[in-house]
């Protein structure tokens, strides 16, 4: 097997698609078809099956790309450990973070890490933590910086917990029901009955995150659907409809802020998650890596 033919027919795999394939390899479309047909020429049977606006594996396909993935999954495994064992200062980390918090962990610890590391590079892939289990398990990357609640873990990944997290109700300075919080509501985060929001519109994070999950149980215990005036995939436009004062809102403890005209709460039963980077079960961690852990849990400590 030829590395870059392999590299090649999982990217089609992963991108379902010749051209998004090619885009992603850049390569022209037509090249990387040519190095598909040469490959099923050789092998005497198609490896994918071509439908219309997707390129699906055939049992044959699904038999080389197992093999594939194990080829390339040991070269990078290998390189990995020789590099570290050398002493060698260099490679490659490939991380993904959410857009939001994550993209502030990253650029606030990334001056630090760099002078330490400075030939270390990254592979950045911004996602939802959904999105970036998936791209654990499908080896896009080797580290995600990422949350789960509960026993909800994925049992193929490693956990490293660096903080838990609240889940905090916010509402408008204004609205009737604030006085309840008291006085540094940002510190005690005091217990609210939410029935008591029961005719209240709200405004919630997508559906595609994991807050949502939750969210969607904390209604549900509660006994009622939300009115929902809108939903958005980011965090930061939802909070900014308690600034100012349109609407009460779920969102994490991390954005909550002292001298925001927001007033904040805890329901019963207090929701939590733990934030934490998450790898692959058996994966080898360098020195780079374990370093850029180590920094990643200090920021989220509120120690760095």
């Amino acid at each position: 097997m030829d590395l870059h033919q392999i590299q090649y027919i999982i990217a089609i795999e992963q991108e379902e698609s010749i051209s998004k394939a090619a885009e992603k390899l850049f390569l022209t479309q037509s090249a990387l078809n040519q190095q598909l047909l040469r490959l099923e020429k050789e092998l005497g049977t198609p490896l994918f099956e071509r439908r219309k606006h997707c390129m699906i594996p055939t049992f044959a396909g699904r038999i080389y790309l197992n093999t594939a993935h194990q080829i390339i999954d040991l070269k990078q495994e290998t390189y990995k450990i020789i590099r570290d064992i050398s002493g060698e200062r260099c490679g490659e980390i490939s991380i993904s973070y959410t857009p939001e918090q994550g993209s502030l962990m990253f650029s606030s610890i990334y001056p630090l890490f760099h002078a330490r590391y400075p030939e270390v590079t990254f592979k950045i892939k911004e996602a939802r933590v959904k999105k970036m289990e998936q791209l654990l398990l499908q080896k896009e990357v080797t580290m995600a910086s990422l949350t789960y609640y509960g026993n909800h873990k994925n049992p193929l990944l490693e956990y490293l917990d660096m903080e838990e997290e609240f889940m905090v109700l916010g509402l408008p300075a204004t609205h009737p029901l604030a006085p309840l919080a008291g006085k540094r509501s940002f510190e005690t985060l005091p217990i609210i009955d939410l029935t008591l929001l029961r005719q209240e519109s709200f405004a919630l994070i997508s559906r595609e995150t994991r807050m949502r999950d939750m969210i969607d149980q904390v209604f549900e215990s509660a006994g009622f659907r939300p009115n929902v005036l809108f939903e958005s995939s980011t965090t930061k436009t939802v909070v900014n409809m308690v600034r100012n004062q349109v609407c009460p809102a779920f969102f994490p403890q991390s954005y909550v802020e002292p001298d925001s005209p927001i007033v904040y709460f805890t329901v019963p039963p207090r929701h939590s998650w733990m934030r934490c980077m998450a790898y692959l079960k058996g994966s080898y961690i360098t020195e780079p890596e374990k370093y850029f852990i180590e920094l990643a849990t200090l920021y989220t400590k509120g120690k760095l």
